[in-house]
């Protein structure tokens, strides 16, 4: 593994505290030690990896519960066990029209919550207009619902249910070794039916031996486009060690109109993972594209 580039004290044991956001920023909202969650000066590191710098940001309060971190449109939005929260950029990355508010503050804002219980998410997408938020739930009353993020509390923003089926994917996948890439229509605003699903044939995991075991995925886009990296965190029982492993890829359709990713997904490997890693972390790997 690359040398780390940045280090903090943290509670262990949160990946889903992690988010990527605002172009090349990481934000580490783990929940604050109890003796100083009433201080009105703590707050979260946010490292910039393209500027090799560290600043400050605002905390969620109370501190998140479960949280879901999306990033839509220079925003970062949450939604968490009983809220639905945005923050908007740094000030030093505002556009010149909220620059000229003289009273903005940088802060959390809450938005309406949603019509469905945090437990039930399923899975969530970005919509390509990059600006609305998928979320389908499960349950006894499966159903999909969309927030357009560019309509304003005063606009009256609400979530909106479009009927009862779900995004072909799920948040929290199993074990197993066989992953699939999917696609299906754009969903239009006023669309109250799922639609149709493509599958891509090649399987894109790394081959596994009998005696290493996947214990966790994620996908991540590579800055949009086509162009995506599925990070696998491994565990080989014969000498109780992680490792990594990366499959790069592009999708494209065939001749038929198949989804296929041709010739061009890439392998490579990680070992030697720093001794200590949480097996939440194992589970749930997180990674961002900067």
């Amino acid at each position: 593994m690359p040398p780390a580039i940045f280090s903090f004290e943290a509670p262990r044991a949160g990946p889903k505290y992690f988010a990527g956001a605002f172009d090349s920023k990481i934000l580490a909202m783990q929940p604050v030690d109890p003796q100083f969650s009433f201080n009105p000066m703590a707050g979260i590191p946010i490292y910039d990896v393209r500027m090799r710098s560290l600043m400050v940001g605002p905390r969620q309060r109370p501190d998140p519960v479960d949280p879901i971190y999306i990033p839509v449109g220079g925003r970062l939005f949450a939604l968490s066990v009983g809220s639905f929260q945005l923050l908007y950029p740094p000030p030093d990355d505002e556009s010149d029209d909220q620059e000229e508010e003289e009273d903005f503050v940088w802060g959390w804002h809450a938005l309406p919550n949603p019509p469905f219980q945090h437990e039930h998410v399923t899975s969530y997408a970005v919509h390509r207009d990059g600006r609305t938020i998928f979320v389908s739930i499960g349950g006894e009353s499966s159903a999909t619902f969309s927030f357009d993020t560019a309509e304003s509390v005063r606009d009256g923003c609400m979530w909106k249910n479009h009927g009862q089926w779900q995004l072909p994917f799920s948040r929290k996948p199993g074990t197993t070794t066989s992953w699939r890439i999917c696609s299906m229509d754009v969903i239009s605003d006023d669309c109250e039916n799922g639609q149709a699903v493509k599958y891509t044939r090649e399987e894109l995991a790394t081959t596994v031996s009998d005696h290493e075991l996947v214990t966790g995925v994620t996908l991540v886009s590579m800055g949009g486009g086509s162009k995506f990296c599925v990070v696998e965190c491994c565990l080989d029982h014969s000498v109780s060690v992680p490792f990594i492993q990366l499959v790069t890829f592009s999708m494209m359709y065939g001749k038929n109109g198949e989804l296929t990713t041709g010739n061009s997904r890439q392998f490579r490997e990680y070992k030697n993972i720093p001794q200590g890693v949480s097996s939440e972390m194992l589970e749930n790997p997180v990674a961002f594209w900067m």
